[in-house]
């Protein structure tokens, strides 16, 4: 009996052995397994879509201004919705929050993949700097939350002036836009 446990111990762990062998062999051998797209990052990177990313920050910037329209036309007149203002005050500061996200390195001006130029206004200054970039965006949020927070009609009033001040020193650094070509 005690021959017998021996002889099956013994063949488990030489089977154990040539087991681990056999497993350490492959893994040798056995080229690298990766995920399926880990040498690359997908979607929102730019990567596979430059010119979606693009269009969305172009979408982006246009809410904002068709929000920012708004309110400049609405605080001139006489009695101003002063709880619709602060909404769309606090609509702007999300979008301005997300904004910057959008400007990944491959969406930067130059040619595309096919050799065409890339559909931008953005200006190369955004990439060179891109803290300076971030930080000017951050803070035209934070000046928009203000405005949505604001207490009086003159409080609102005096952050949008400051809004406006953001985004024209902004569009001035970071955005190319082509003059207009006399008739």
């Amino acid at each position: 009996m005690f021959r017998m446990q021996s002889i099956l111990r013994n063949g488990c762990a030489v089977a154990g052995l040539a087991t681990a062998a056999m497993l350490a062999l492959a893994v040798t051998i056995a080229p690298p397994l990766t995920a399926r797209g880990e040498d690359r990052v997908p979607g929102l990177t730019g990567t596979d879509r430059p010119d979606d990313v693009m269009q969305a920050r172009q979408l982006v910037m246009d809410g904002i201004e068709t929000e920012m329209m708004a309110i400049e036309l609405a605080v001139g007149g006489n009695a101003p919705d002063l709880v619709d203002l602060k909404a769309r005050a606090d609509r702007i500061s999300t979008l301005l929050t997300a904004f910057p996200h959008l400007f990944p390195p491959q969406t930067q001006p130059g040619p595309s993949a096919d050799g065409s130029p890339r559909n931008t206004t953005a200006t190369p200054a955004i990439w060179q700097d891109f803290d300076a970039f971030y930080g000017k965006a951050q803070g035209a949020a934070t000046t928009a939350y203000d405005a949505s927070q604001a207490g009086t009609a003159d409080l609102f009033k005096e952050q949008v002036k400051k809004l406006r001040g953001a985004c024209d020193g902004c569009h001035a650094q970071y955005m190319h836009v082509e003059p207009p070509t006399p008739p």
